[in-house]
């Protein structure tokens, strides 16, 4: 904790002493007084508009001026700039970054003022990010009538002898079912594969997916599959009907049918 906490005094000395930095704060656990120590860093930086490009070139060398990092790499997927950290003294973390005119859209949820010189963060409050319900019902569709395209693969794979192909695409389906297990409970919040699983599903969808987990042995493989079918068709058409969708009934009637024999002979 001393570590992160010399880190967070560093990045608040050189926020403050960069004339192109108009506010810096705090988010994550640190913010929310939730940190414990595992808890990494989510540090943000608000620059002046007219500044940002140049800031933006220059980022690696104002990183540099007040941490020493061993992995510093860029990341925007989620639309806005942002680097990924671990630093010579183990602490981890993000640094993103926004112009001090359009800067709402990086953070959700409670911060720490660190450093605020013209009061732009006075009594701001950053809505919690989340998908349009729109983007939700689509990734909710995508993975209901993928899984069963996985699963003919997987059963093409593993009559072929491919074990770490059909391996491949068990993990894929185990992937779909997580997201899907996250999406019963929530469906408005982001289903980020299995971050933080253990606080977006139940513990009872977590004890089924765990009897899904196999060796690469033909019949442990098929068992698993198996076990991820009967988790996915309790759970799919549910979500379905919960969601105005069209379940893939014929879809998984046709591949079912023609694999009958194969996930039988585990």
């Amino acid at each position: 904790m001393d570590r992160r906490q010399t880190i967070i005094r560093s990045f608040t000395d050189a926020c403050d002493s960069d004339e192109r930095v108009v506010a810096a704060f705090l988010g994550g656990s640190f913010a929310a007084g939730s940190e414990d120590d595992r808890s990494d860093l989510d540090l943000y930086v608000l620059i002046l508009s007219e500044k940002y490009s140049e800031f933006f070139s220059a980022r690696r060398n104002f990183f540099e001026s007040w941490g020493s990092p061993v992995f510093l790499e860029d990341f925007n997927d989620f639309g806005f700039d942002m680097l990924v950290f671990i630093l010579s003294n183990g602490v981890e973390g993000e640094l993103s970054m926004a112009k001090d005119e359009n800067f709402l859209h990086i953070h959700g949820g409670p911060i720490k003022v660190l450093v605020d010189k013209k009061g732009l963060l006075d009594g701001i409050t950053f809505p919690l990010q989340g998908p349009s319900q729109e983007e939700q019902i689509a990734f909710l569709r995508r993975h209901l009538w993928w899984f069963w395209r996985d699963l003919s693969l997987f059963c093409t794979a593993l009559a072929r002898g491919q074990k770490w192909t059909a391996y491949g695409y068990l993990e894929s389906m185990r992937l779909r079912c997580v997201i899907l297990a996250g999406l019963d409970r929530d469906i408005t919040i982001w289903a980020n594969g299995y971050e933080k699983l253990e606080e977006r599903a139940e513990a009872l969808s977590l004890e089924s997916l765990e009897k899904s987990l196999s060796n690469l042995e033909r019949g442990s493989m098929v068992k698993a599959v198996n076990e991820l079918i009967a988790f996915y068709r309790a759970i799919g058409l549910n979500l379905a009907r919960k969601n105005n969708l069209a379940y893939p009934e014929s879809l998984e009637h046709v591949i079912l049918s023609r694999e009958a024999e194969l996930l039988s002979a585990g």
